[in-house]
């Protein structure tokens, strides 16, 4: 029923998006927490709001909350928790209609964007990717060693797939060491990124080439496929592999790809997206930007990419992208979830423990298939990143939530 015969006010709910409090989802750090909001729905009451875009004449309306199943005085009560926790951006969109928009004072859209931390992962990584699956670049299940020489002759990488690499599934180690040691790095005035010894140092740092880092120093931890470990620098390797992809095919980089393909035709503009640090490393003759993070944006640019993957890609009756590979890269496909005990999971059988509140991961993007946050539709989506920048989207409730700012935790 998903809330529709509930009450008419908003359900705001603190949920676990993360796993293992180490690096996955240092997207939703250290508390390993992040807000989903969640709607009945009701019916419309809309107003013009105007936002100008280079390619498409889309523009939102403004709807008063009650007209979509919300409570405006609860809005403000969560505006105003949210204030507290360091906030800059949200924006609330059900039935394609705004119903909440807020910014704090020097954070508004039209002023300055938003660092995306692993939010990028899906906004650019896992973008990227979806345009590449549509082209028919790239599927799934290649073997990644075919766009990267240097792995075919790796017996253990040689096995890794483009599904492997999106859904954290490769094997590949994280650069990042264990909380505590985190923690102790910090009371001894270090950087626990980067102050970091070795390999791991030098992908933060970036004083050697962060891709080539990933590609010839990083260590395989278990077979490819077989459990979960959150890896930045495989996202590294994903767009490795998307960039030489996107390159045979007459694009210069993921940012030229993701502008043309699918940027622009939402009508975003330039000033309100800036990608990897707007730093180009070149390796092996490709000019590959990071995608694992380094992102900054605005909350409508956010948004809009939330409504192209909430529409099944297509915007304006124009079919963007296919609603096959939207649902494909979105709909969990059991690969290897969060969890000492947890390999895998299934809609009929979960290992799940009672303490495993950690989402499964698609091809970019965080999914409740099973569940996991409670009182929120089992086909709800999201990318998330450090200090829990947010991009929530509700297929069934047809919603949409942006939060940027601090972390939300104590």
């Amino acid at each position: 029923m998903y809330l529709a015969e509930v009450s008419i006010f908003a359900i705001i709910q603190v949920v676990p998006l993360a796993t293992q409090c180490n690096s996955y989802l240092k997207d939703m750090k250290r508390s390993c927490m992040s807000f989903l909001v969640v709607i009945p729905l009701t019916a419309l009451l809309s107003f013009p709001l105007t936002i100008t875009g280079q390619e498409s004449d889309f523009s939102w309306s403004l709807a008063n909350p009650e007209s979509q199943g919300f409570s405006s005085s609860m809005l403000n009560s969560l505006r105003d928790s949210l204030i507290v926790k360091g906030t800059k951006k949200l924006m609330i969109i059900k039935n394609d209609k705004l119903v909440y928009e807020w910014y704090e004072d020097g954070w508004e859209d039209s002023v300055r964007t938003h660092y995306s931390a692993s939010l990028a992962k899906a906004l650019v990584g896992g973008m990227s990717l979806l345009v590449s699956l549509h082209e028919g670049w790239l599927f799934p299940d290649m073997p990644v060693c075919h766009l990267i020489p240097q792995w075919q002759k790796d017996g253990a990488k040689s096995k890794i797939t483009i599904r492997h690499l999106a859904t954290h599934t490769s094997g590949m180690e994280d650069a990042e060491v264990k909380e505590e040691k985190q923690q102790i790095m910090r009371r001894e005035g270090l950087h626990p990124h980067m102050d970091l010894p070795g390999w791991k140092g030098q992908f933060w740092r970036q004083d050697v080439n962060p891709f080539i880092v990933s590609r010839d120093s990083t260590h395989l931890l278990s077979i490819p496929g077989t459990h979960f470990n959150y890896s930045n620098p495989g996202i590294a390797m994903l767009s490795y592999a998307v960039t030489a992809a996107s390159q045979a095919n007459g694009y210069r980089d993921i940012p030229a790809l993701l502008w043309q393909r699918a940027y622009s035709p939402l009508g975003i503009e330039n000033k309100e997206i800036s990608i990897g640090y707007k730093k180009t490393f070149t390796t092996d003759g490709l000019s590959l930007v990071q995608s694992w993070g380094g992102g900054a944006f605005t909350a409508n640019a956010a948004a809009r990419i939330g409504r192209l993957m909430l529409h099944q890609g297509s915007w304006q009756n124009n079919q963007i992208l296919d609603s096959k590979w939207i649902k494909r890269v979105t709909n969990y496909t059991h690969t290897a979830i969060p969890g000492e005990d947890s390999s895998q999971v299934s809609e009929l059988y979960s290992l799940r423990s009672e303490n495993n509140t950690y989402p499964a991961t698609t091809m970019g993007w965080y999914s409740n298939f099973d569940g996991v946050w409670n009182h929120v539709p089992k086909d709800a989506f999201a990318g998330a990143g450090a200090g829990h920048q947010l991009l929530l989207v509700v297929p069934s409730l047809n919603l949409i939530v942006v939060r940027f700012g601090a972390d939300l935790a104590d």
